[in-house]
């Protein structure tokens, strides 16, 4: 078992230095060094404050500081990550070391068995680009009402500044394409979300 952080991928490239899973240029994380992995988990307190800290071009006060200890190897993997390890576990008792690593500020847990890997955490979550917005109606209309995604449109979860920001940029021709992370309860048998819920954007990943 490994820990599951809930970070910024960053992977080396000796011409253009760290950047994204989606080949975006990441700031403010220090130079790769030989004793280093060239591919990482970059973690800053929360998810939030990692995607201000790699996204900043010039820092700015209050932007949070990036050191090497905020890098988490993935190859070969952090010794910081390691979790123990498990035979034939019980559903139970998996929950009990996602509880564990949840209390300790993680966001979940990653079960490995050879080159099988299998991500736990407490709810489950989908990453998917979005492929076309809705305006709102009512008290929503002139802002975002609703994306859709191969999975199913997703309208609940955004706030109402979410909607303002993410209808300026639907206008703008900037929205369709990036990646939104969605809760759902289960899927339909045709493979669409059932009660899809808006977790965050997702800057970090690359649509497929």
């Amino acid at each position: 078992m490994t820990l599951k952080i809930d970070g910024v991928r960053a992977i080396w490239h000796d011409e253009r230095g760290w950047l994204s899973r989606a080949d975006k240029e990441l700031h403010n994380i220090p130079p790769w060094r030989e004793d280093q992995p060239r591919d990482c988990e970059v973690f800053v307190n929360n998810f939030r404050d990692t995607i201000r800290a790699t996204r900043t071009r010039r820092r700015k006060l209050g932007t949070p500081s990036i050191t090497q200890e905020h890098l988490f190897g993935l190859a070969p993997l952090d010794p910081r990550l390691h979790w123990g390890s498990l035979t034939d576990p019980s559903s139970a008792a998996i929950c009990a070391h996602l509880q564990l690593a949840n209390d300790l500020g993680y966001e979940g847990l990653v079960l490995r068995q050879g080159d099988h890997w299998v991500k736990i955490k407490p709810a489950e979550t989908h990453d998917v680009p979005i492929t076309g917005c809705v305006e709102g109606k009512g008290k929503h209309r002139g802002r975002l009402g609703f994306v859709t995604t191969a999975k199913g449109a997703v309208g609940a979860g955004f706030t109402d500044r979410e909607r303002e920001i993410l209808w300026a940029e639907a206008k703008a021709g900037a929205l369709v394409g990036q990646v939104i992370e969605v809760s759902c309860m289960q899927f339909t048998p045709n493979g669409q979300f059932r009660h899809p819920f808006f977790v965050r954007m997702r800057p970090d990943k690359l649509s497929a």
